[in-house]
């Protein structure tokens, strides 16, 4: 049976790993906001990431999931958004 917050929940989920990854292909904060991120959208995702997992996404470790950002943009010409100034 479905709860009726699952599909928010799940949304939720979807939308910290997608900035958790972000965060650290582009380099943090300040490689979002040169991405094009408005400052207080990062602070925002920053503090219900902090929330939901108790860590801040420079800290945080998921299991099973590593990310090498210098590989990811030296993979292929192909990327989503513009690489960061600073990789």
């Amino acid at each position: 049976m479905i709860n009726a917050l699952e599909p928010l929940g799940t949304q939720m989920v979807e939308d910290m790993i997608g900035f958790w990854v972000m965060w650290h292909l582009y380099g943090g904060f300040d490689g979002l906001v040169e991405f094009g991120m408005h400052k207080s959208t990062i602070w925002r995702k920053v503090a219900r990431f902090r929330k939901m997992t108790g860590h801040h996404p420079d800290v945080f470790v998921m299991p099973g999931i590593s990310i090498d950002p210098k590989a990811y943009w030296e993979s292929s010409d192909i990327k989503v958004g513009r690489p960061p100034i600073k990789p």
